[in-house]
């Protein structure tokens, strides 16, 4: 296992955390939403054989300080991790993108192709203007804190649900994933995630579900390698892009056989294309320590509710901060909540 560097970089007023692996080239990568860079450790570790590897939280994900505002569209991603480069020191590189980092990838590319040597989607699809707008309406409910704790039913149900159908908004046999069940612990990953994030969770999912067209892939310039896993949930949907016309620089790669053979197959393909790059020597001269916030809470003493297959352990959670913790709002006992299972 390689070493994992982690830092956070200086970007206008805003703190950007990256985790860093191995030497050599750069190879990026960029997370789906609403996690975080930690879902991309398993492939930086073997790319990290042979490249420095930059994972970054995208602004608002992880440990990155959010946007000011809701983005009106994915640029207002790339502009940040343009500057992230540049801090970095870092002038043409290899990127990674998947499902939402993919997006923000493709939109980099087309904005600054001079940065790119070689770009690498995966997860990337094509939705046509009904189906998308049908989705964005019902895909995103609101998980503001609620007192009564009713958010936490919300999102374990939704989350449930993600992995059953794709969009999980639409419960139909023709939306159905037909796959074996995922376990409660998997779930409560996942839904940390949004707990984490909070409610600004859809800001980069949202604006990534209004870019995921063909005609973005399409003016791409920079050599290009679209992944298309037999696993994907959004299979049939890359498809829908790969059946486009697609310019001569963008390929294809076919991967077959389960998760750990994808990211091996992954891996290959992509040293064998990110060649030809000069070493780099980060900057981290915009680098700023941050130190850890210390939440005071009272609990009952006792270990946090043990993960249940329906959910309901949030709910436990949650009523025993609430009586410990009488004078706190609905925000900051979700807070609580979300360090308690985190330190668990």
């Amino acid at each position: 296992m390689h070493s994992i560097t982690k830092k956070y970089i200086q970007i206008g007023t805003k703190k950007v955390f990256v985790q860093i692996l191995g030497t050599g080239p750069a190879i990026a990568l960029l997370h789906p939403s609403p996690h975080s860079s930690n879902m991309l450790l398993p492939l930086a570790q073997q790319l990290a054989e042979n490249y420095t590897v930059i994972c970054i939280d995208t602004p608002g994900y992880g440990k990155s300080d959010p946007l000011e505002e809701a983005p009106k569209n994915v640029g207002v991603y790339t502009k940040v991790i343009h500057k992230l480069f540049k801090v970095l020191g870092l002038e043409r590189i290899a990127l990674y993108g998947t499902a939402t980092g993919a997006q923000i990838a493709i939109r980099y590319s087309l904005k600054y192709p001079e940065d790119i040597s070689h770009l690498f989607l995966d997860n990337s699809a094509h939705f046509n203007d009904d189906f998308r707008a049908d989705i964005l309406k019902h895909y995103f409910p609101d998980f503001t804190p609620q007192m009564d704790g009713s958010h936490l039913t919300k999102i374990w149900t939704m989350v449930s649900h993600m992995v059953q159908y794709f969009p999980w908004c639409f419960q139909k046999d023709e939306y159905a994933l037909n796959r074996p069940s995922i376990s409660a612990e998997v779930l409560q990953i996942i839904s940390m995630d949004y707990l984490k994030t909070g409610m600004t969770y859809h800001y980069a999912y949202k604006v990534a579900f209004e870019h995921e067209r063909a005609e973005y892939v399409q003016q791409l310039e920079v050599s290009t390698s679209i992944f298309r896993w037999n696993g994907s949930i959004i299979a049939q949907y890359i498809d829908d892009l790969i059946k486009h016309d697609m310019p001569p620089n963008v390929q294809v790669l076919y991967i077959e056989g389960n998760p750990d053979e994808r990211v091996n197959v992954m891996t290959e393909h992509m040293k064998s294309k990110a060649l030809n790059l000069s070493e780099v020597v980060l900057d981290f001269s915009s680098e700023i320590q941050v130190k850890p916030k210390a939440i005071l809470y009272k609990t009952n003493d006792k270990s946090v509710p043990q993960v249940e297959s329906d959910g309901s352990h949030f709910l436990k959670a949650w009523t025993i901060l609430k009586k410990y913790n009488v004078s706190f709002n609905a925000k900051k006992l979700q807070t609580c909540l979300v360090d308690w299972y985190a330190n668990e």
